[in-house]
């Protein structure tokens, strides 16, 4: 009948048919999806050896929350702790950084034996600074890779949590 009305009613007729079928769509919901941003290293020869990398992520204003995963692995660090450096002169360590577009550090990890893994969660106040935030890591560590029951080790995974607005038949906006 909605369809008849519309082909004899001419523009108006139109206009009643679109408000019709809108009136049959689903709503319009709120769908949270994450975004991943990873590093992670085992080391695996004898003598201590350095690692630096970085990697950037987006940030923007539809971000509700940010994680950050760390766990860190030390071969020993239960028994000699952090006095490697006055036992062999080689130091082993991880620093990891997140840093906000403009320079401002916003989480920072310096480490010299295990690290439970741990979840530190932010979220805006009142917003997060956009654009593209740095994870920034320099580590230094050793390993052997005969049966490989010691070698240090690090893991990072950033959970960048976002908001957008679902509409029926779309497709998903992680898609």
């Amino acid at each position: 009948m909605t369809l008849m009305m519309s082909s004899l009613s001419g523009c108006l007729g139109l206009l009643q048919a679109r408000e019709a079928i809108e009136g049959l769509r689903e709503d319009v919901y709120q769908v949270s999806y994450p975004d991943k941003v990873d590093m992670a290293h085992t080391f695996t020869t004898i003598t201590v050896q350095p690692y630096v990398n970085q990697t950037s992520f987006p940030v923007d204003e539809t971000v509700d929350r940010i994680e950050i995963y760390f766990k860190v692995g030390m071969s020993g660090s239960d028994q000699i702790s952090c006095i490697d450096e006055v036992l062999t002169s080689e130091f082993r360590y991880v620093r990891a950084e997140v840093t906000t577009p403009s320079g401002i550090s916003f989480w920072l990890q310096d480490v010299c034996e295990d690290v439970t893994p741990t979840v530190d969660t932010f979220e805006p106040d009142p917003e997060f600074e956009t654009g593209d935030w740095m994870l920034n890591v320099e580590a230094r560590g050793w390993g052997e890779n005969t049966i490989g029951a010691f070698q240090d080790n690090f893991i990072i995974v950033i959970t960048v949590h976002r908001v957008c607005q679902q509409y029926p038949i779309e497709p998903p906006c992680d898609a």
